[in-house]
């Protein structure tokens, strides 16, 4: 018998990013959403309480009978159970129907009973009236049940050559002696017809597949020998797609004409294409009524998304302040597949604008190389950065999902700390960075963690006009402990350079805000001047503990310690710490978290933070 099974496989990119940048459009007026939501909770609960309850809305529910089953247990007592009827006799029905329920119920319990290997199982039924209602009860006795004397499962053919057929051959449902199962028997017949197609041995047939049970000696046998026949490969690749020339989308192939089918590969080949950001709808197609000679052709219809993509956003942070924002994403600028994104921020303490045109690479599975220019002015605080970035980075991720980035950036920045006079300096920064992420819930994790660390530098005299060295770890442990959450973070950071004063201000550090020290205002802690003006630090270590209990359906209390602070004596940090409360809401499109932090400096001046998006 051979085995013909076709299939396509559909595939629509998730949305997740637009979603959270949705969720960041509306940080303006998520404070007011939280105090009307708790506002409206106690009136709304009043009314529905008070509203009267119609009796012809309500559906007329008829007491049932009840149904016992003694004498068992085990796998004999669960395959029973498994085959109550959908359809239990009221309260009210008469004698003679109740009889009939009985014959029909015993009928289903003999065959649930043999298909767990009990052949002789007994039902004596006990029928009564108690409280107006009829008590049905099945006394089984289960008897001796068949065993399997004798098992065959074979394997032959090219599969054998497959590891997950060696695997399943080494593992038969069944030893000597075991009690014969049925679904154990069809659940494994269906493990191999499922790896045949899985690795593509379509002409795979089973020329055994019998049980034989001899009632008088309550023993069987089976007999299951599978020929896998030969495995099929991939013959012509066809794709349909209107947007990156020929020799382009071909280096996005990962399946090959000639090797070897497989469904795990398709999928990878639809996770590339995904990830290129071109298409909205993919789909795979193995036409297998073309199959010729053990190969089976592969139609890959790509339908583009739009070409350019507009984003505006108004926000509204407590750290950030007012905000607007731009984007414009050209996916594709030419059929060689490269893609430019154009993004402006206007707000009062940061602004800038950035412009990145990515290529991907011969091979797009093994990274992208990026060009960017990036304009910023930061007013926030008493130090005044300008900077401007020319640059470029190579971006990959490894088999084992680790970001890896190195980078190359011109950076010509003026300082200007309070009153001083503004400095100037320019630096050619080489860098490498790598980053993680781990979790059992993406949107809402339990159990998680995320670490970033990176390092960069500049070299005197090279395109510098001093030398520097940066590193930067970031790290966040997310655990689930007894019906809470519990969530620590540490972020560290230490800079050599010979002047403190000449470093630009996007290379310092500082502390304070809803994502660092909660109680302090954002960046308003680092070293300061004689003017008290905040300066910023060579080195940051800031450290975070959090417990998270849920109190409703969708909403959680948080108790939280900070402490940190940015600073440049590397022995001696002088670490601020801020304790505080907050609610959390599980939003659709991500946790909600508004905190007031208490710092240690001011105690009695506590400090609203609210902040949206991913725990990680």
């Amino acid at each position: 018998m051979n085995v013909k099974i076709s299939h396509q496989i559909f595939f629509k990119p998730l949305r997740l990013g637009s979603l959270l940048e949705q969720a960041m459009s509306l940080q303006i007026g998520i404070l007011l959403l939280l105090l009307i939501t708790l506002l409206a909770i106690i009136p709304l609960t009043s009314v529905a309480a008070e509203k009267p309850v119609n009796p012809a809305d309500k559906e007329e529910l008829v007491p049932a009978a009840d149904i016992i089953i003694i004498g068992t247990g085990g796998d004999l007592y669960k395959n029973l159970e498994l085959h109550l009827p959908s359809r239990i006799p009221a309260c009210a029905e008469s004698n003679e129907d109740i009889k009939q329920f009985i014959k029909s119920l015993k009928r289903r319990f003999r065959g649930a009973a043999r298909a767990v290997g009990y052949y002789d199982a007994v039902f004596t039924e006990n029928m009564r009236v108690i409280d107006n209602c009829w008590r049905i009860t099945i006394d089984v006795k289960a008897n001796r049940p068949v065993r399997v004397a004798q098992a065959r499962f074979i394997i032959t053919g090219n599969g054998l050559e497959q590891k997950e057929f060696r695997e399943l051959r080494n593992n038969p449902p069944y030893r000597s002696g075991d009690i014969l199962n049925h679904k154990k028997y069809t659940d494994y017949k269906a493990s191999l017809k499922e790896t045949a197609q899985a690795f593509g041995y379509f002409d795979a047939a089973f020329e055994e597949h019998k049980i034989s049970v001899n009632p008088i000696k309550y023993t069987a046998t089976i007999d299951l020998v599978l020929n896998t026949g030969k495995r099929f490969r991939y013959g012509k690749i066809n794709v349909e797609q209107k947007v990156l020339n020929k020799k382009v989308i071909k280096n996005f192939l990962q399946i090959k004409e000639g090797d070897f089918y497989s469904s795990e590969n398709l999928i990878a080949q639809q996770q590339l294409l995904q990830s290129s950001g071109f298409y909205k709808d993919i789909a795979i197609h193995a036409l297998h009524k073309e199959a010729a000679n053990q190969q089976i052709p592969i139609k890959i219809s790509l339908l583009a998304k739009k070409r350019n993509a507009w984003k505006f956003k108004v926000g509204y942070g407590t750290d950030t302040g007012p905000r607007i924002n731009g984007e414009l994403n050209r996916r594709w600028t030419s059929s060689k597949g490269n893609s430019l994104s154009l993004t402006a921020t206007a707000a009062p303490k940061v602004s800038g604008f950035t412009a990145r045109l990515t290529e991907p690479r011969a091979n797009p599975h093994e990274g992208v190389i990026s060009y960017l220019f990036e304009w910023e002015q930061d007013t926030d605080g008493d130090t005044i950065g300008r900077s401007y970035k020319l640059g470029a980075e190579y971006t990959r991720k490894t088999s084992d999902d680790w970001k890896q980035k190195a980078t190359l950036t011109y950076l010509l920045e003026t300082t200007q700390e309070g009153k001083e006079p503004p400095n100037k300096s320019h630096l050619t920064l080489v860098g490498a960075s790598v980053e993680k992420t781990e979790a059992d819930n993406y949107l809402y994790p339990l159990n998680g963690w995320h670490i970033k660390a990176g390092v960069h530098g500049a070299i005197e005299k090279l395109l510098s006009d001093q030398s520097i060295l940066q590193l930067e770890i970031n790290s966040k442990l997310i655990a689930e402990l007894g019906d809470g959450r519990l969530i620590g973070r540490l972020d560290f950071g230490a800079t050599l350079v010979g002047d403190f004063d000449s470093l630009p201000k996007s290379l310092r550090f500082f502390a304070g805000g809803g994502r660092s020290v909660r109680g302090y205002s954002f960046n308003s802690l680092g070293e300061t001047n004689e003017e008290d003006n905040i300066l910023g630090g060579k080195h940051i270590l800031v450290g975070s503990a959090e417990y998270e209990y849920p109190i409703v359906e969708g909403w959680s209390a948080a108790a939280f310690l900070d402490a940190g602070n940015a600073y440049n004596d590397l022995k001696s940090p002088d670490l601020k710490w801020g304790a505080g409360v907050g609610v959390r809401w599980r939003s659709p499109v991500g946790p909600v978290r508004v905190d007031i932090g208490f710092p240690q400096d001011k105690f009695a001046d506590p400090r609203l933070h609210i902040s949206i998006g991913s725990d990680l």
